[in-house]
């Protein structure tokens, strides 16, 4: 378009980014099948959690197409697919544990662009975007802001819980909203689950530490405080569309068998890397498990 400045054009791309109501005042935003970043409105505030990799104006759709409440932005974990965007922020909340990324180990852009990419190649689309144009150094530094477990955020007439949930990362946190009885993951379960490391005084123990935070989120849903969940990748369960409801059982039932002796190991291309390496995995119903550094089958 003539005349279109930088960041006009910057604006357009932000107007590509689909989302979709999934829930009674849940938003789901698809950043390019790179990650989902969703956000809760409530009647007098809203919540945004995870900021993804940071492809286009993230503020700009929440504030322009979502919602036009004053919002709080909450990060699930440290890794940056999920911070690589909180760079258009002035503060957000994340676990102790999980904020050692900031400063000089904020997610680098050449690390968001290559991030993108793989995506790009891993899915084989084309998308409306420009790796070197679209995805651009942060404007500040946000602050950041202790979350604990247990805090609850009230955004009127619906409140959202934040529980501490240990396993991907050391300080990862999942959400409940009690409106809709829906529970965002993040990344603490999915059908592709990345352990990691540091957080236990050995491997299984940080197991026994990741397998103990997903049986408490299963006592929760016993005692109904959810219904149903979603995970911030959709890739294995398609945009807009709930995780299958045994993913925590079988994730769980997945730790159990690696700590019991009895796992399923297999190797499987890793996608996330160009050459495709194989990587072993545990296997148990659609879950599979993997250290994102080390051989799960050597724990």
């Amino acid at each position: 378009e003539k005349g279109v400045t930088g960041r006009r054009l910057f604006y357009m791309l932000s107007r590509k980014l689909p989302f979709y109501e999934i829930e009674n005042g849940i938003y789901e935003i698809d950043e390019f099948d790179c990650v989902s970043v969703f956000v809760i409105v409530g009647e007098k505030r809203a919540l945004v959690v995870d900021t993804g990799t940071g492809i286009g104006d993230l503020k700009w759709i929440i504030e322009q197409k979502i919602t036009d409440k004053p919002y709080d932005v909450v990060l699930t974990h440290n890794h940056g697919d999920h911070t690589g965007g909180a760079g258009f922020f002035d503060e957000m909340w994340i676990h102790a544990a999980d904020m050692d990324w900031i400063g000089a180990t904020a997610p680098s852009v050449e690390f968001r662009k290559d991030y993108a990419r793989t995506i790009k190649r891993r899915e084989n689309k084309n998308y409306d975007y420009d790796v070197e144009t679209d995805i651009r150094p942060w404007e500040k530094t946000p602050k950041l802001k202790r979350m604990t477990d247990g805090q609850v955020f009230d955004l009127g007439g619906r409140r959202v819980t934040a529980y501490h949930c240990p396993g991907h990362t050391a300080g990862e946190m999942v959400f409940i909203d009690d409106l809709t009885k829906t529970l965002l993951l993040g990344d603490a379960c999915n059908c592709n689950l990345l352990l990691g490391r540091g957080f236990g005084s050995d491997p299984r123990d940080e197991i026994r530490t990741a397998k103990a935070a997903l049986e408490r989120l299963i006592g929760m849903k016993m005692k109904g405080e959810y219904e149903h969940f979603y995970n911030a990748h959709h890739d294995f369960r398609g945009f807009g569309q709930t995780l299958y409801p045994e993913a925590l059982e079988d994730a769980t039932k997945c730790f159990a068998s690696i700590l019991d002796g009895n796992a399923k190991f297999v190797e499987v291309p890793d996608r996330l890397f160009l050459d495709n390496p194989s990587r072993v995995v545990a296997e148990y119903g659609k879950v599979q498990i993997s250290y994102m550094d080390g051989r799960i089958d050597e724990v």
